[in-house]
């Protein structure tokens, strides 16, 4: 059986085309798109690079500013403790703090030391503390599993359970604003 010349054309058409898909466009076997591999999202960890106190007047408070890069941790807390909560992180060790009052400041998914593990980022203990009224010292309490903790010690005894420190964030730092009477 003859086929018309019109429709063996149009078959002709068809297989080049076919073929032409076919065929990778450079020798040496069929093309692949190469994948990029694509790498988990590792969280930046804030670091402690260091530690500045002012006295506000007119907001009557002490405050203790930590400073840390690349940005300051979301979660920090502080809170008036009483001597015998005055425990280094990790080893359970007191910790020797002047004053006669103690706030205890924390900071969680943050460190104080460098990529290879030295302290040397932010000071560990600032005393004399010059610029405040109330606050005498603030000492090192920790930088253990993400955790970094300071105690400041206060020469006025703490107010009670209704008045605490506050927490403030304010771009790069962590202000603790502790007030005195």
């Amino acid at each position: 059986m003859r086929m018309p010349h019109a429709m063996s054309g149009a078959i002709a058409a068809l297989v080049l085309g076919l073929l032409f898909v076919a065929v990778p466009a450079r020798a040496g076997g069929p093309t692949e798109t190469p994948v990029t591999p694509v790498s988990p999202v590792v969280p930046v960890t804030p670091v402690l690079t260091g530690i500045s106190a002012a006295h506000a007047a007119s907001a009557r408070a002490d405050l203790i500013r930590f400073h840390f890069r690349p940005a300051a941790p979301s979660e920090a807390t502080a809170r008036y403790v009483p001597a015998s909560e005055l425990i280094q992180d990790g080893s359970g060790l007191p910790v020797a703090v002047r004053g006669r009052s103690f706030v205890k400041v924390v900071f969680h998914n943050a460190a104080a030391h460098d990529e290879e593990g030295r302290a040397t980022t932010a000071p560990r203990n600032l005393f004399p503390v010059r610029a405040t009224t109330n606050v005498v010292q603030v000492q090192s309490g920790g930088d253990f599993e993400g955790v970094v903790t300071y105690f400041i010690g206060l020469r006025e005894p703490a107010p009670g359970p209704q008045v605490q420190p506050t927490v403030q964030h304010a771009g790069t730092s962590v202000i603790v604003a502790i007030p005195t009477r």
